[in-house]
Parts: C-alpha cells; sequence; structure tokens
C-alpha cells in the first residue's frame, strides 16, 4: 500500500532544511573537542550526505540504507567511548542519532522535532563547559532554533527573514522574566549537575602528582587558566606567590613521585611560628583531583578540605567542577621538625647516582659550613656554570640528572629542582620536591589574579636543624644572561627581573592584552552570579525580601505563584496584542485599496470573482494584472491544498500593481 502523499504545506522548503542543517552543525561545534576523532568523523559524513541531498535529492539514503547507518553509528559510539551512558557515551550516541535524523527530514514536523532537539544539544554541552562565551554562543544557538521554528509555522508573509527574526527576538524576549523567576525561585540541588562527576575518569589537562623531564615545560605551553585569587588586602610581592600543590619525595632514577600518601585522618602539621598572614578566595578550574592550591605556607582550610602532614591542601572530593573556596596563608613561617621516619625518606637515593655527582657535593661539601653553606654552594653552582634556562632542552637519557648537571646544562624547571634535590640528598640534606606555581597576572578589570597553566613551577623544600622545611628555588639561581627566551611568557623565579614576553610596547599586544582580560572579568562575573548561585544564596536572596518564610518546601509553591503571575501578565499582554492579519488577506486589502485609489472601490457585496469581473469590464487595461492576481489568490484562499510560494508571487504581482485614474497621464 503506498503512502498517501504530503500535502505541499507540509512539505519544508530547501532553504528550512539547509537552515536546520546548519544550526545542527554549529551546535555540535564546541563538542568537537570532547568527543572521540571517531565520532567527528562519522557526523562530518552525515553532515556531508545531507548537504549534498539538498542538491541531489538522489544521494539521501533509502530507508535500508539508514538503518545500516544507524547501526554503524551505534557500533561507533560503542566502540569509541566503551558504553553508550554516561557524559560521554550518551553524549555521542545523543549527537550522532540527532545527525542520522537529518537524512530523514520529509516533513516540517521533521524539522520541528529536530529543532526542538537542538535545545536538549544545548543544554548537553554545559556538562562540559559552563563558561561565559559558551553560554553566549548557545544563546545565539536557542535563538537560532526559535527562529526557525516559528519560520516552519509559517503564516509571516512578505519580508519573511525579517518577520521571523522580529517574532523570535518577540517571543525570545518574552521568555526573559519567566526565565529570571525560575533561576532564583527554582529549588536547587546541593550541587550543580555538571559537577556530578558522571565521567570521573575523563582527562583534564592540568599538573600531575609526579615529575620527570619535559612534563612541567610541556604544560608550561598550555594556556588555559589554572585559577583566579583575589586577596582581601594588597597581594603579595610577585616572589612570594608560591602556589602549593602536590609534594613529591619517591625518586626512582628519573621520575618523582609522593610514594605512600598521608591517612586523611593524620594529625595535622603545625608551624612553630607563623608572621603576615595573608586572607584570599580563590576559584579553582575543575581538575577532577583532590588538590587544592595554597600560598605557601596554608595554615587555615575551608571546612570540606584539610591540609595533610606535607602541608598540602585537599579537598574532600575531587573537583569536577569550578571551586570556590577561602585560606589563610602565612608568608613567613618556620616548621616542626620532622620524626626520623620523615627525615629518612628525604634522604633516599636511586641507584643511578654517579661518582662525578657524590664528587661534586664531596667538593663543596669540604668548604661548606653547615648544611645551609652547602645549599648555597649548590645555588652558586647553577649560577656560576654555564647552564641555560629553556623551554627547549635537549632529549635526556636513562641518567637525566647526571647528563643535565655535567653535558647538556639546558632546562626547565624540573630539570634544576630535580637535580638540585638529588644534589642535596648526596651530601646529607634532606629534601623533597613541591609542584604548584609560581606568580600570577594581574586583571586591573576585574580587581583580581590569574594563575594560568603556563605558570607551572617545580621548588624544592631542604630541611635545615632549626628551621624546618625551608623552599628553595634553585631555577631563579641562573643568571639571566643565560635565559632562552624563544616562546617563554612567564617569571623565571623568585627575585629575579627576568619576564618572557613579546614586546608590550606595542597598540596592538596592549588591546589584545587588554581584550583577553575583559573577557576573563566577563566569564569571572558569569561564574560568580550565575553559576555559583547556590542554595544558601538562595536562601539568603530570599531573607532579603522578606521572603525567608518561604525557605525549602514553601520554595515551590511561591515558584508556583510567581510563574503563575507572570504567565497571566504576558497571556494579558498577548490577549490585547491585535492579532497578525492573514498574509493572503493582507495582500489582497492592498489590492482593493490600490483599485480604490484608482477609482474602482470593492463593493460590500462583492466577492473576488464578481470584483474582478467588474474591474475589468470598467477597465480593460487592468485585466492582465487583475486577472493574474485573482489567478493566484482565489485558489490559496479557497482551495483545500494552498501552495506554500504562493505569498511570495502575490507580493510581487503586488509590486507591479500600481493603477492610475482613467484619464490620468
Amino acid at each position: 500500500m503506498r503512502a498517501s502523499p504530503i500535502p505541499s504545506v507540509e512539505r519544508p522548503d530547501a532553504a528550512q532544511i539547509l537552515a536546520l542543517t546548519l544550526l545542527v552543525i554549529a551546535a555540535c561545534l564546541p563538542l568537537a573537542r570532547y568527543l572521540h576523532w571517531q565520532i567527528g568523523a562519522f557526523l562530518l559524513l552525515l553532515f556531508a550526505v545531507r548537504l549534498v541531498g539538498l542538491k541531489w535529492r538522489a544521494a539521501i539514503p533509502g530507508a535500508w540504507l539508514r538503518a545500516l547507518l544507524t547501526l554503524a553509528g551505534v557500533a561507533n559510539c560503542l566502540y569509541a567511548n566503551h558504553t553508550l551512558v554516561g557524559q560521554d557515551g550518551g553524549t555521542a550516541l545523543f549527537v550522532t542519532m540527532l545527525a542520522l535524523k537529518l537524512l530523514e527530514l520529509k516533513t516540517k514536523r521533521d524539522l520541528r522535532l529536530t529543532g526542538i532537539l537542538i535545545g536538549f544539544l544545548i543544554v548537553i554541552q554545559f556538562l562540559f563547559d559552563q563558561s561565559f562565551p559558551l553560554a553566549i554562543y548557545l544563546g545565539v544557538m536557542a535563538f537560532g532554533a526559535v527562529a526557525l521554528l516559528v519560520d516552519l509555522n509559517g503564516g509571516l508573509g512578505d519580508g519573511r527573514l525579517r518577520a521571523t527574526l522580529r517574532v523570535a527576538a518577540s517571543l525570545s524576549l518574552q521568555a526573559l522574566p519567566l526565565t529570571l523567576v525560575l533561576f532564583v525561585l527554582f529549588p536547587r540541588l546541593s550541587a550543580p549537575l555538571w559537577s556530578l562527576g558522571l565521567d570521573a575518569g575523563q582527562a583534564m589537562t592540568g599538573m600531575s602528582d609526579s615529575m620527570e623531564p619535559g612534563a612541567i615545560s610541556e604544560l608550561v605551553l598550555n594556556g588555559e587558566l589554572a585559577f583566579r585569587v583575589r586577596f582581601d588586602a594588597a597581594p603579595p610581592s610577585p616572589n612570594q606567590l608560591y602556589w602549593r600543590g602536590p609534594v613529591l619525595w619517591e625518586m626512582d632514577g628519573r621520575r618523582w613521585s609522593p610514594g605512600p600518601l598521608p591517612a586523611k585522618d593524620a594529625d595535622p602539621p603545625e608551624l612553630e611560628e607563623s608572621a603576615n598572614p595573608i586572607d584570599y578566595e580563590i576559584v579553582l578550574e575543575p581538575t577532577q583531583k583532590t588538590w587544592l592550591f595554597a600560598l605557601d605556607m596554608p595554615i587555615g582550610a575551608p571546612d570540606d578540605a584539610f591540609i595533610n602532614p606535607d602541608f598540602q591542601l585537599l579537598s574532600r572530593q575531587p573537583i569536577n567542577s569550578v571551586k570556590r573556596y577561602r585560606v589563610r596563608s602565612a608568608l613567613d613561617y618556620r616548621t616542626a621538625e620532622p620524626d626520623a621516619r620523615q627525615r629518612n625518606r628525604a634522604l633516599q637515593l636511586p641507584d643511578n647516582i654517579t661518582p662525578r655527582m657524590r664528587e661534586l657535593v664531596a667538593s663543596w661539601r669540604t668548604h661548606a659550613d653547615g648544611d645551609w653553606d652547602l645549599v648555597q654552594q649548590g645555588l652558586a653552582f647553577f649560577n656560576r656554570e654555564a647552564f641555560h634556562y629553556t623551554l627547549m632542552p635537549p632529549r635526556l637519557g636513562a641518567n637525566p640528572a647526571d647528563e643535565f648537571l655535567f653535558e647538556t646544562r639546558r632546562g626547565f624547571c624540573e630539570h634544576y629542582a630535580s637535580s638540585f634535590a638529588l644534589l642535596m640528598r648526596v651530601g646529607g640534606v634532606p629534601s623533597r620536591i613541591v609542584l604548584g606555581y609560581l606568580g600570577a597576572e594581574t586583571n586591573r578589570i576585574g580587581g583580581y589574579q590569574m594563575v594560568w597553566q603556563s605558570d607551572a613551577h617545580a621548588w624544592v623544600e631542604v630541611l635545615i636543624a632549626g628551621r624546618g622545611w625551608v623552599r628553595v628555588d634553585p631555577t631563579a639561581a641562573v643568571d639571566p644572561a643565560r635565559v632562552d627566551n624563544r616562546g617563554a611568557s612567564r617569571i623565571l623565579g623568585a627575585g629575579t627581573s627576568v619576564r618572557f614576553s613579546l614586546d608590550q610596547a606595542g597598540a596592538l599586544v596592549r588591546f589584545a592584552r587588554n581584550l583577553r582580560l575583559l573577557a576573563d572579568t566577563l566569564d569571572a562575573t558569569w561564574q560568580n552570579w550565575v553559576l555559583d548561585f547556590s542554595a544558601e544564596d538562595q536562601f539568603a536572596l530570599l531573607d532579603r525580601l522578606g521572603l525567608g518564610a518561604f525557605r525549602e518546601y514553601g520554595l515551590a509553591v511561591l515558584m508556583v505563584l510567581a510563574v503563575s503571575l507572570t504567565l497571566a501578565v504576558l497571556l494579558l499582554a498577548l490577549l490585547r496584542t491585535p492579532a497578525a492579519p492573514d498574509p493572503l488577506d493582507a495582500h489582497y486589502a492592498r489590492f482593493c485599496q490600490r483599485l480604490a485609489r484608482a477609482g474602482l472601490p470593492r463593493r460590500h457585496t462583492e466577492g473576488p470573482s464578481d470584483f474582478g469581473r467588474r474591474v475589468m469590464a470598467q477597465r480593460p487595461d487592468l485585466i492582465r494584472p487583475v486577472s493574474r492576481f485573482l489567478a493566484l489568490y482565489i485558489p490559496a484562499r479557497f482551495g483545500s491544498d494552498p501552495r506554500d510560494d504562493i505569498i511570495g508571487q502575490l507580493a510581487n504581482q503586488l509590486r507591479a500593481f500600481h493603477p492610475r485614474r482613467k484619464g490620468r497621464s
């Protein structure tokens, strides 16, 4: 049995299919960096088939081939993600099915359904990224989907694109009050959906909990934001901005690692002395790890975090979304003496310590007056000898420390920190490595500091009798004259004036930098006022508005009342707005008005046919334009299957129809 033909009024035109396809492609673009390449390649194939099918309908696959493509798409998602559920697997399956839907667009109903699915695609993307630029981009995509749905409903008459955009803008503006009411009053979860760790195993760029040659220099080329900082008072000087992260104790000859981690319930560390406390707030980007960075040395932790015996600030839960927390640090401090187990742990050496490393340290020890003097001799060695600081050091072999110290002498902070810590252990000085960030960029527009992944750094802590763990940065000992600044843009180390940068005097460079700072300020404002609007903020706002009694269960009642009131106001405004005329009737009215100006008014009892016959009888010169117009209008107005393109044809007829009174030249 053959399917009944689709009425022409329900058949989408090529422009509508093209607009929908381009809208789906644009809405999928932000997901490109999160989807596996196999998914992206399959999507490109489907999009290409759909676009080619606009020109050659034979390119659109039939039902059997679409079924095979569907099976191939599901298998592709399963192969790429090993699952069809969860954040990654579910998203891949959804966008694949959405792209396949583009191959079966037969009626306007199919386009309307796909337009609605774009809304789900927009929401899904906030599981991956909640930044302000993405929100603006997805807002434009949502407006495009609304405009497409408006156009698919038809009845817009002349100036179709302009009328579509005008109606879509009106609907979007009408939705804003309701959106604001729901944002403020809708009961909130204890944590947003994007922080629930749907795919906690997803890889994130950023600092690692281990270090080997090349690890940090690769991270320095990463231009992503690590965290923002806002100090309660004036920020510390740049040489005090050491942001403490993981502490590394064990070295296997090439790679440093933390070793066995202290228990979460271990006694918190103590500082025997602390001075110059400073309070500040950090907004940390998601890392999916439990690290919370803080200035050396943290002395106060948030309620949902703790300071472990290594003086590392740790969260009790992985950081799956942007994390805001307050910390207090002491810029001047003296740690307590560690126990014998920690001392022995900080003296362990790998098997590949070479004789010339031991001889070098022995020569220092003969002239050193105590452990601290040995530390100073090590720093002087890096400053005096031909060591170079570079982001592009030569590749090292099986014994990287020895090769760096005596052969290549070109490296980044991990080379200096690793070799210096080993030399100190050879000399009997307990040492360990601390990973973190150094410095911060001031955002004068937003009034806060920004720490980037490119600020990643490694330094050493040595144990000195009577002083505890003391921070030493061997990278800062390098002579500034031996700095390779190609491709770098960061502070070399504490106490130095060397900074790698482009020429900051150029107007274009200053403009680009200010534009970047402005963009980050907008992103931070979006984070503060929208993404961080929690249940506590909601209750505080209700208290300020005198609605504190509506907390929790009463909040739902208040939301229903507010939504009902908003809808009532919008409905009243809609009822008072005169309905837009039918485009066919509007064209016919203009046709009659032009004839009336020519001295041929329509009588109240005349229909289109009678009126036309009378006009053509009285004015034979108008027979051709009048008959053409009515030949289009009458079937469209009174027929059972009006053609979609009739509105445009009537408009074209009217543009050329300007009858004059008889007798006028």
